[in-house]
């Protein structure tokens, strides 16, 4: 039986409980030993079911009938007086305790009728109304009677052959009406002493398997009015614990932001102005308007090293922005691998641009290649490329063979 199925089960006595449990007695009946030859016998513990959950203003009467296959009992609910009608499967006449757990759940069909319970499901009022059995103190006799095996010799040519036949009757399986049975035991304070007394050895095992899974949930501490105000406590350490989780996170993007963000924003937007300034200086130098051709000739020469000078000056930017690119390239490669956390690229991303000099926003086209942008406004000119960015894996290191040592051995019979 999965968690999902036990709380279906709470849910269905908490509605039991709330409808009726102020009328309800807080006993366990005890086994149900009758030995059933008729229906008379039958219609004398049916009458006792019904008396000891409050039923004594009707009448049952209950005869034996085929019913159809795995249909141990069936209950008149249509009419209105007090007679109601119960018919007995004669296949279960074998297994008395069978019977009994049936006479209860159709009982249980007649005391829910008169409270106005019923679930809308053929399938859920019956579990409920087997859930109802063990609510109402019948749960010794269910757990008994649900699963029943009955074993006989007789003579044969030869000898003896013995007969094994099984039954299995009411909708919950043994497990289940064990948890239930736990359970109801539980919320009355049953001794556990009084609640196994008189369970057969399988019904026993059962209770043993339930409590070694849902024991937590018979602990006396659920009838603590403190309970709950634990459990609460505990989900707010929790909270907090998050809430600790979740400063460092944000610590961590504050660093994030102002070690390596605006590192890299500060970084891109002063090289861009050196860069501008630079072109400039280089468009400046480039001018040689003289007149004397052997003047021009020497202006010339002066003003190709100073150009090769500024080239020469870009060496440390590209240095920075090499180790810029290794740094950002591996961060992004470790997003790129944990997709399911962080959204991949999206070309969509890369087509509005910044302008570097005022912060103009300029649409460039998806997935252009390199171009070269102007700004409308300032009309600095800059490189770009809408394409998105890839992180493909590096290539694997090739280890390093350290040389061979050469030992005293091999200097001895070297040549």
């Amino acid at each position: 039986m999965s968690d999902q199925f036990a709380q279906a089960f709470v849910e269905k006595l908490i509605l039991l409980e709330e409808r009726t449990g102020a009328n309800v007695q807080y006993r366990v009946l005890p086994p149900l030993t009758s030995r059933f030859h008729d229906s008379i016998s039958i219609q004398r513990t049916a009458k006792d079911i019904a008396q000891f959950v409050g039923l004594t203003g009707f009448t049952f009467i209950v005869g034996i009938a085929k019913q159809d296959e795995k249909v141990g009992g069936h209950i008149d609910l249509s009419g209105s007086g007090p007679e109601v009608f119960i018919e007995i499967d004669s296949d279960m006449m074998e297994f008395p305790d069978a019977v009994a757990a049936t006479l209860c759940h159709e009982v249980c069909h007649k005391w829910l009728q008169s409270h106005g319970i019923r679930l809308p499901v053929t399938i859920e009022n019956e579990i409920l109304t087997d859930v109802t059995a063990v609510f109402l103190g019948f749960g010794k006799v269910m757990l008994n009677g649900c699963n029943v095996t009955n074993v006989r010799t007789e003579p044969v040519a030869n000898g003896t052959r013995t007969i094994t036949k099984t039954l299995k009757s009411g909708y919950l399986d043994r497990d289940q009406f064990a948890f239930v049975y736990r359970l109801v035991c539980a919320m009355r304070s049953v001794p556990e002493s009084d609640s196994i007394q008189g369970l057969n050895s399988e019904a026993m095992q059962a209770i043993l398997t339930c409590d070694n899974r849902f024991g937590h949930l018979y602990a006396d501490r659920f009838h603590r009015t403190d309970t709950l105000q634990d459990a609460v406590a505990e989900i707010d350490t929790l909270i907090t614990e998050h809430q600790h989780s979740l400063a460092d996170l944000k610590k961590h993007s504050v660093y994030t932001q102002q070690s390596f963000l605006e590192t890299l924003d500060t970084f891109v937007a002063s090289s861009h102005r050196d860069l501008a300034a630079l072109r400039r200086n280089a468009a400046a130098t480039g001018q040689n308007g003289e007149v004397d051709p052997a003047l021009r000739f020497l202006r010339c020469i002066q003003k190709e090293g100073t150009l090769r000078r500024m080239a020469e000056s870009l060496a440390p930017m590209s240095d920075a922005v090499h180790g810029f690119l290794k740094h950002t390239r591996s961060i992004c490669r470790h997003f790129y691998r944990n997709a399911d956390r962080f959204p991949v690229p999206a070309p969509q991303a890369f087509c509005i641009v910044t302008c570097p000099q005022d912060g103009t926003k300029l649409r460039l086209p998806e997935d252009s290649g390199n171009l070269i942008a102007t700004c409308p406004t300032c009309r600095y000119r800059f490189a770009y490329n809408t394409a998105v960015p890839e992180f493909p894996e590096p290539p694997p290191e090739t280890p390093v063979t350290p040389p061979r040592r050469k030992t005293w051995f091999s200097r001895l019979f070297r040549r």
